[in-house]
């Protein structure tokens, strides 16, 4: 089942403008965020973190956007370049010179003051419609499934899981069942969309040099900010850890096993004030085998330590603490009470068991399910330890 993104288009002075910019981008089939050139080092937390969004999209995934209160749809990326992946890198501060995107993004400053980072191509699944839906209709329309939309705030753009997915794309047919009907007659309601010549203009191009198109790597990224085996902020780790279970690299599984679906970032406290809200690190979940898309087997709950893990009986804050408060807020609000569907981990450079011994109490949970009402214990919490390298990998292991 696929993910949705759904990306904002927000900062028009009018209406016309906002449409304009959406327009503008399904034309072209392409998004890319606009950035400051000066977080190319990494050393601002927006970037790293809009490049976790850009690591957890995939070839199959929705697209929407979002402009005065207006949500517009129907995308699906695409693997533009048959590398499997559903972004890749547009440049470091400039772009091919045979191929300059059309400026999509809407924002009340110089446009100089930005460039493109990282991109995305989609085609319409199975048409971009004109007819946009109103937020306030679109969260009516089936309350329960929306989780993501709720905390989209100060974002360029949010990811959501294939429930809420479908949520937005049931909402977006049914305003435009009409043209469905009628689109052998070709009445379609859709804006155009040629992302083919934006592929062929690209691809020549793709991987042919610095500055050019190429898929994302994190060598670099990940090579600058470590030092003795550790890097310097959680969020490399975060990343590194996405791209490793998205690509299934032995030792994340070993460590971790296999999911179907992963985000970062997951609102993991009732609503409040977005910029005093609880984030798990990663999340994520798996179906089980033959009813992929209907039933859920586990959730993944990952909180990330970039130094020592802090586990002594003497510490003020335990990291363990942090974890099992996100495991309880997906077992109430994902498991429906259940903490056997939760697989918990906690990631740090090193860990000390000595003198934890109110640890065992705290990460353990009693549950009951069932008419029987019977009893069970959960301890389903693991450690890992991760290594930053040399050449710019990062590797886990569990202890």
């Amino acid at each position: 089942m696929p993910a949705g993104f759904l990306f904002t288009l927000n900062n028009g002075s009018s209406e016309e403008d906002v449409f304009a910019a959406i327009h503008s981008c399904v034309e072209h089939g392409y998004y890319s965020t606009l950035v400051n050139p000066k977080w190319n080092g990494f050393t601002a937390a927006p970037l790293t973190s809009t490049l976790g969004d850009y690591i957890n999209m995939k070839p199959g995934d929705n697209v929407y956007f979002f402009g005065k209160r207006r949500v517009y749809g129907i995308g699906e990326i695409v693997d533009a370049f048959g590398t499997g992946e559903g972004a890749f890198e547009v440049s470091m501060g400039s772009s091919s010179p045979e191929f300059v995107p059309a400026e999509h993004a809407i924002t009340t400053i110089n446009k100089t003051e930005r460039t493109e980072r990282w991109a995305i191509i989609f085609k319409p699944s199975p048409f971009f419609f004109f007819d946009g839906i109103d937020m306030d209709d679109l969260l009516q329309s089936n309350p329960r499934a929306f989780r993501s939309l709720r905390t989209f705030q100060k974002k360029s753009f949010i990811q959501f899981d294939d429930e809420e997915n479908l949520a937005f794309k049931s909402a977006l047919i049914r305003m435009n069942e009409y043209y469905l009907h009628n689109a052998e007659a070709g009445e379609t309601g859709s804006m155009q969309c040629d992302w083919q010549s934006t592929v062929k203009k690209l691809s020549h191009c793709f991987n042919s040099g610095p500055g050019n198109p190429a898929p994302i790597d994190l060598t670099k990224l990940i090579a600058s900010s470590s030092s003795r085996g550790s890097v310097n902020r959680e969020m490399i780790v975060e990343i590194a850890l996405l791209d490793s279970l998205k690509h299934q690299k032995p030792d994340a599984v070993s460590s971790f096993g296999s999911w179907d679906y992963l985000a970062h970032q997951v609102a993991a406290s009732p609503f409040k004030p977005i910029d005093y809200m609880d984030r798990i690190d990663v999340f994520g979940y798996r179906w089980i085998p033959g009813y992929e898309g209907s039933i859920i087997s586990k959730y993944l709950v990952v909180e990330i330590k970039k130094d020592a893990a802090r586990l002594n009986d003497s510490s003020v804050v335990k990291d363990y603490d942090q974890v099992m408060k996100y495991v309880d807020w997906v077992c109430a609000n994902y498991a429906h009470g259940d903490y056997s569907m939760i697989e918990a981990y906690l990631v740090a450079n090193s860990f000390d068991f000595s003198n934890t011994s109110l640890m065992k109490q705290s990460i353990t949970r009693s549950y009951v399910t069932g008419h029987l009402a019977q009893s069970h214990t959960w301890t389903n919490l693991h450690f890992i330890e991760y290594r930053a390298h040399d050449n710019g990998t990062i590797t886990f292991e569990r202890m």
